[in-house]
């Protein structure tokens, strides 16, 4: 789906929450350019009726605040949503009665209970405004019927989150890296004025989906002296050269630079509207988001595995002449991370959603391109990152299926 496609179908608004619009099978994403407030990656509201909506809603604010990079704001937005999950979960086994049985206050109440405690963990500068968040929301729940009936929900889902902080914990995000950058010819190139290389021990981080970082590592991108690269080289100079407007507005639209939710985020926002708009209920809504920011999550993993095994340069390093108007990221070239990660959430959705599968694949193909129009990436960047991205999205789609077998009371899918 084009960008101007979305324009025509719903105007961005840039100032506050933004909008992100669907209708029947079509579906578009928030509008997000370069040096729009963070709050504008806060879409839908935080009103919403989905308690798992509405605190996913409150990660991408805090996300995009506290300036989290990609890889980790995919990890925030995995164990969140895996602790929400986790939540109804525990409350389901605790009390033998299924989440859709359950009088909804109760369902909420152990969400939210598990957002609080895991978005602490994860921004601990800010615990005291989510307890607060907590606090009132579930004075809100109990103003509506028996209170007592709250305080084990809430207890559970604490205890949920608590247990998905246990796993993090271990998880190897925070391991340590020793200084060792690659030099020669193709190889990226290091510089003050970018900074060291963002996150190179990422691809040992545990995932939740794959084996491992490696399990899909595509093959070695053309060799820098060949003429397949020489080509791709040329192909970002001459869209450098002659950037249209629609390219430009194309690649702003999905920049998702630091300083905003990030492209998982931005596909997090996606997933939220198509929540509300299909009527998910919480259980429902809690399942697809764990799946979705599982891949996410891989998806990064997988990624940064192939940046750190090649190592390539940047087309703008090759190439001088090529403008980036988005920004350099500090980072090597080969795979694109917005293209991975595009591919393995359109893949997961499509699957949930499947009326809006066509449109969510035109849209990850679009963010892939978005960065070939930048002068970022590479064509085959792209391609590749999808290719990965999809295998990704592939293994959450199986497990998707896997989930709803065993209990075909919380199927995904409206």
């Amino acid at each position: 789906m084009s960008l101007a496609r979305y324009l025509r179908l719903v105007p961005a608004i840039l100032a506050g929450a933004t909008a992100i619009a669907c209708s029947g099978d079509s579906i578009t994403a928030p509008m997000a350019p370069t040096g729009v407030a963070a709050t504008a990656d806060r879409a839908p509201s935080v009103d919403s009726q989905l308690a798992s909506v509405r605190w996913n809603a409150v990660a991408r604010d805090a996300v995009a605040s506290d300036r989290i990079d990609p890889p980790m704001a995919s990890r925030y937005y995995a164990l969140l949503s895996v602790a929400q999950q986790s939540a109804i979960e525990a409350v389901e086994r605790a009390t033998r009665t299924p989440a859709g049985s359950q009088r909804p206050a109760v369902i909420r109440t152990a969400v939210i209970s598990a957002s609080a405690e895991i978005l602490a963990f994860e921004f601990p500068a800010r615990a005291s405004s989510f307890r607060s968040m907590e606090q009132n929301e579930i004075a809100a729940l109990s103003s509506r019927g028996d209170a007592s009936e709250l305080s084990v929900p809430r207890q559970l889902g604490a205890d949920a989150a608590r247990a998905v902080m246990l796993r993090a914990a271990t998880d190897g995000a925070d391991a340590v890296w020793t200084p060792d950058i690659p030099s020669g010819p193709g190889k990226w190139i290091y510089s003050s004025a970018i900074g060291y290389p963002l996150r190179p021990t990422w691809a040992a981080v545990r995932p939740w989906l794959m084996a491992s970082g490696s399990q899909f590592r595509p093959a070695p991108p053309p060799a820098f002296t060949s003429d397949a690269y020489r080509t791709a080289l040329a192909e970002v100079r001459r869209i450098s050269d002659t950037r249209t407007a629609d390219q430009l507005r194309i690649t702003l639209f999905w920049a998702d630079n630091v300083g905003t939710a990030t492209p998982p985020g931005h596909w997090n926002a996606i997933a939220s509207d198509l929540a509300e708009r299909y009527h998910l209920d919480e259980k429902r809504s809690t399942r697809m988001f764990a799946l979705l920011n599982m891949a996410l999550m891989d998806a990064g993993i997988g990624c940064w595995d192939a940046k750190y095994t090649y190592w390539l340069i940047r087309p703008s390093q090759a190439d001088p002449a090529i403008t980036t108007p988005v920004g350099l990221p500090n980072f090597p070239s080969y795979v694109s991370g917005h293209a991975t990660f595009s591919g393995a959430a359109a893949t997961l959705l499509g699957e949930v959603f499947p009326a809006a599968r066509r449109d969510l694949q035109g849209m990850a193909e679009e963010a892939a391109m978005s960065r070939l129009y930048g002068g970022i990436h590479y064509r085959f960047d792209n391609d590749e990152g999808l290719k990965l991205g999809r295998k990704i999205g592939a293994l959450a789609v199986a497990e998707l299926h896997r989930r709803d077998q065993l209990d075909p009371g919380g199927a995904t899918r409206p």
